[in-house]
């Protein structure tokens, strides 16, 4: 393995996480972020299967109809084909809490899976072009049971005011904002 190599391994990562970001804050602008234009996304087929506009437009709509959700990534092998594409499987484990908007009505919903991505490196930049979503198994946790009474819980902060998404400098950068830290 090479620096390149290591490289690209460490970009591809990146967009998984920015990825599973988008989804848990809502921010679909982060979510389409991480695709090529031309992406195709193939979830289940009573989700969506087709262009990646149409993937962000159902999750603008799905999303905020639940209370809180969590993808946490596990496992993820990359796999190379040339200097420019890369195969990618990566587990998933994600909890959903339906709104009463949302048919689930309250009930925690737990999905484990997998994405099959195809990234490729285009001026430059990893992006996912071809995602599928394979469920390999979901569980429906009954509301009755669950209680969520810490007074600093984040439900609240889907809509923006999450202190994660304040841009902070990297190596090389002068910091934007402090995270609000105690004294």
């Amino acid at each position: 393995m090479n620096l390149e190599e290591l490289s690209a391994r460490a970009e591809i990562h990146d967009v998984l996480l920015r990825y599973c970001r988008g989804l848990d804050r809502v921010d679909m602008d982060l979510v389409r972020g991480v695709f090529h234009p031309d992406a195709y996304v193939r979830f289940p087929e009573s989700l969506h299967a087709g262009s990646v506009d149409g993937f962000v437009a159902f999750l603008g709509d799905e999303m905020p109809r639940f209370v809180r959700t969590m993808h946490v990534l596990a496992n993820s092998l990359i796999e190379f084909d040339g200097p420019d594409v890369a195969h990618v499987e990566t587990y998933l484990n994600a909890d959903h809490q339906g709104s009463e908007r949302h048919h689930w009505k309250g009930d925690y919903v737990r999905l484990w899976g997998r994405y099959l991505d195809r990234f490729e490196r285009r001026d430059g930049r990893w992006l996912i072009a071809r995602r599928r979503l394979l469920v390999d198994w979901m569980y429906k946790y009954p509301a009755d049971g669950w209680f969520d009474d810490h007074p600093d819980a984040s439900v609240s902060m889907r809509d923006g005011s999450d202190p994660s998404l304040v841009p902070v400098a990297g190596f090389r950068g002068t910091p934007l904002a402090a995270v609000d830290w105690p004294g």
